[in-house]
């Protein structure tokens, strides 16, 4: 049966995500073994014996060739096995990562939808408003998110919601639901700043090439409400961008993620991969890169479909 042309889009897209989760696994193999340093140093210290270290590097397949370690790492990984941690001796890296990301993901994904909740109505109203003092001052605050850092965000959070007002905890984490949706308010707004400001020009740009489009100007002839044309007509079209920018923003969101579990003192994917390049626990490294990256493929992959999916143009392509 011969396949349309927006089911050949897909089918290509998940051919490039699989091609880019080999070559993400390849690349974190190979960087975590080309980094200065001998790792049975970082865990054992200058004190270890020999036979400790030898032991240490056999359980590392250090003492393996190269060829070697990249089977039994890659026969690992495709069955699952992401091996056992270094530093915490009997845990193995997939429940490191699991509770890491028991609080990383609730934070990015929290981030994602505050930043569409308020980005979206901002710069719809931006666009409506267009040159006026409303959309001055939208532009001009989303381009004052995008030139503080995250971090500063989340301090500024701190000091006034926090310490201050005293109506959210400054940090940690209480590792129980739904005690955790207050630990979760200030890391995810501090998160979600970068991406607000991005989602309310990338909305108004929209709003503005859309409401320029006959098929709108035709809607107005017509007779219909200036509110119904917004909803109907300008709100949809306005939309359709923001699917692909959160796909691309996933990436950046888990980066910042490092930064703003480090300010709010949060037990999560940032934290446990800083650990390890201290204590240089390959396998932990490893794992969280390659999970890391297949989230950000995979993310990437369902915007690009959900992008095919909702938008008929893109379908007709």
């Amino acid at each position: 049966m011969r396949l349309r042309a927006w089911q050949r889009r897909l089918a290509v897209q998940a051919a490039q995500a699989l091609l880019a989760a080999l070559a993400v696994s390849i690349v974190a193999f190979l960087v975590v073994r080309i980094a200065p340093g001998d790792p049975t140093a970082g865990v054992l210290g200058q004190q270890g014996t020999d036979t400790a270290v030898a032991a240490l590097r056999a359980q590392l397949h250090l003492d393996q060739p190269l060829t070697e370690q990249f089977r039994e790492y890659f026969t690992g990984l495709l069955g699952g096995d992401l091996g056992q941690s270094v530093l915490e001796r009997g845990t193995s890296v997939s429940s490191i990562i699991s509770r890491s990301l028991s609080t990383t993901l609730p934070i990015v994904l929290s981030a994602m939808g505050l930043a569409v909740l308020v980005g979206v109505p901002l710069g719809l109203w931006a666009a409506l408003t267009r040159h006026r003092a409303v959309d001055v001052f939208l532009r001009s605050w989303a381009v004052m998110l995008l030139a503080t850092p995250t971090f500063f965000v989340g301090l500024v959070l701190i000091l006034v919601l926090s310490i201050q007002a005293r109506m959210l905890p400054a940090g940690g984490w209480s590792g129980t639901w739904p005690e955790n949706l207050r630990y979760i308010v200030l890391p995810a707004v501090a998160l979600s700043s970068h991406l607000t400001a991005m989602i309310i020009r990338t909305v108004r740009q929209a709003a503005v090439d859309v409401a320029q489009d006959q098929f709108v100007e035709a809607a107005v002839a017509r007779g219909l409400p200036r509110r119904v044309v917004n909803v109907r007509h300008i709100l949809p079209n306005s939309v359709l961008p923001v699917v692909t920018l959160l796909g691309i923003s996933l990436g950046a969101l888990f980066t910042g993620a490092v930064i703003v579990e480090a300010v709010f003192g949060l037990p999560g994917v940032g934290t446990e991969l800083v650990k390890a390049v201290a204590g240089r626990d390959y396998p932990v490294i490893q794992g969280i890169a390659v999970i890391s990256a297949l989230i950000v493929v995979f993310g990437n992959f369902l915007a690009e479909a959900a992008y095919v999916l909702v938008d008929p143009r893109a379908r007709r392509a």
